[in-house]
């Protein structure tokens, strides 16, 4: 078939050659908004196949490692990207309870080791991993008194004296809550506006924002099947003619 150079042709074939890479940020950017709904964090796949995960550079990464903590026995823990380990000698053994989660902080405490990771806080203590408070954690900090600090997202900073029972800092939330309504009155950045343009947050807010993906997402799926079906429907009609 002969190539009509003209800004119709190109038009044409650009939007074919790109519907797949559309399509596919489309239907991700929607799958995204709502991992949570979906529990796409939790499930496993195996996409070694996929280009991009048989590079030289994604080899080199490895285990990526996020925190390290050595007890008052002992012994040595990893968190990484991919889950906590412990440290055998010069070994890695992973922790099944913690297998593909990240790991962002590890703490001793001494009613325990309390972990904050994406799946939430967890806590070992006799020996048995258990998770003590679902959400997606992070920083995980030991006070004077005994006491753990974790900020988990949406609840805010939580204390713990026991590991399974806790509760928001009031000191820090109160002061944290004080210093957004300082901040709330000051002129956004031009960064920050445009990334608020882009995300939906400046139209229906942050917990809004998977309104704005969802329209965004599935109108680049819908442009470009119907592109596809357009092309294949003139395709179809040339071939008819031309018979």
């Amino acid at each position: 078939m002969k190539l009509n150079l003209k800004a119709r042709s190109w038009h044409t074939w650009g939007s074919l050659i790109l519907a797949l890479p559309i399509l596919i940020v489309g239907a991700s950017a929607v799958f995204i908004a709502h991992k949570k709904a979906l529990g796409t964090e939790a499930v496993a796949v195996n996409a070694k196949w996929l280009p991009g995960y048989r590079t030289s550079a994604a080899k080199e990464m490895g285990i990526e490692p996020r925190a390290a903590l050595t007890t008052a026995a002992g012994t040595s823990y990893i968190g990484t990207q991919q889950g906590l380990y412990e440290l055998a000698g010069d070994r890695l053994v992973a922790v099944d309870a913690l297998a593909s989660t990240q790991v962002r902080a590890i703490a001793e405490a001494p009613f325990g080791i309390v972990i904050a990771a994406k799946s939430g806080i967890w806590l070992k203590k006799d020996a048995t991993w258990e998770r003590a408070e679902k959400g997606d954690a992070w920083q995980a900090t030991s006070q004077p008194d005994g006491s753990i600090i974790v900020a988990l997202k949406d609840k805010g900073l939580l204390v713990s004296r026991d590991g399974r029972n806790w509760q928001r800092n009031e000191r820090f939330n109160s002061a944290l809550a004080s210093a957004a309504n300082e901040q709330a009155d000051k002129p956004l950045s031009m960064g920050k506006l445009i990334m608020d343009l882009h995300t939906g947050q400046a139209f229906f807010g942050k917990e809004g924002e998977w309104i704005w993906i969802d329209l965004v997402g599935l109108a680049m799926c819908l442009l470009a099947l119907t592109g596809v079906c357009m092309w294949w429907r003139a395709e179809k009609r040339k071939a008819a003619m031309a018979a």
